[in-house]
């Protein structure tokens, strides 16, 4: 779809996740019906939107065998040392809760670990788009009318209110597995909130999910505690963009405005 104009890749991303609005639909169904350029490329965005309802992110089973084997020496230690009586039962409900945080909190330790180095993955950084904001909103660019004032390494957090409806209302600051990271906040007309977070630093690798392009760039798919999510990557640094009851069309097409200048993460 890197041909086709910027308007009719965000009709046809719209028209595949059922986002079009109605006065709009029969024009690009005509348009599509007339070009089987657009057909092929409404095909790849369909596509696109059912692989996406397949995405399960799962710890894998490598993992899982891992922390057994962490806890493994653990839990022989502690069979060697008698056990007092206890004067009122845990539930088994409570004790499968502690057993599966103590799996998630080994899970991330390795991740933020593993090979020795401190990694950062793409699902922290979703998180983050998904928390509350700590900051008032972003001021404007004064000096690019796309851009908001908040950047990180020289790529800036597009403007968004006039052209698509959305407006910023919120930002905050973290910093994860020694990078900063920046999140802004944006709200639209019917309530809708998205998160946009930009990672300082090289951009780490990232894996899984679904691969769809937009304008020649590469946007990888995922899902993240009931969202979806988005990762690429600009001017070097990783972008992650997320949002509840936000379709994947909204989503690519705001990642995507001025995706030229955006590659792969």
């Amino acid at each position: 779809m890197t041909d086709l104009p910027r308007d009719m890749e965000s009709d046809l991303a719209a028209l595949a996740d059922g986002s079009l609005a109605s006065e709009r639909r029969e024009d690009v169904l005509a348009s599509v019906r007339s070009s089987p350029e657009l057909q092929l490329a409404l095909a790849e965005q369909r596509r696109a939107v059912e692989l996406l309802g397949t995405v399960d992110v799962r710890a894998p089973a490598s993992l899982h065998r891992h922390v057994e084997t962490l806890l493994a020496p653990r839990r022989a230690r502690r069979s060697l040392v008698p056990r007092r009586p206890r004067a009122v039962p845990m539930p088994r409900a409570g004790f499968a809760a502690t057993a599966a945080a103590a799996l998630a909190a080994a899970a991330v330790a390795i991740v933020l670990s593993a090979g020795g180095t401190s990694r950062l993955s793409v699902q922290q950084a979703a998180a983050l788009t998904l928390s509350p904001a700590t900051m008032g909103a972003p001021a404007e660019s004064r000096t690019h009318r796309a851009q908001l004032a908040a950047e990180v390494g020289g790529v800036h957090f597009p403007y968004w209110k006039e052209r698509f409806g959305w407006r910023g209302t919120g930002e905050r600051a973290d910093r994860l597995a020694g990078h900063a990271v920046t999140t802004v906040f944006y709200t639209n007309a019917q309530g809708r909130r998205i998160g946009y977070a930009i990672v300082s630093g090289r951009a780490p690798a990232t894996h899984g999910g679904t691969v769809t392009w937009r304008a020649g760039v590469p946007y990888r798919l995922l899902s993240h505690d009931g969202a979806t999510v988005v990762t690429w990557e600009r001017g070097g640094h990783l972008c992650v963009v997320s949002g509840r009851g936000v379709s994947v069309g909204t989503l690519l097409r705001l990642a995507s405005w001025g995706g030229r200048r955006a590659s792969v993460a």
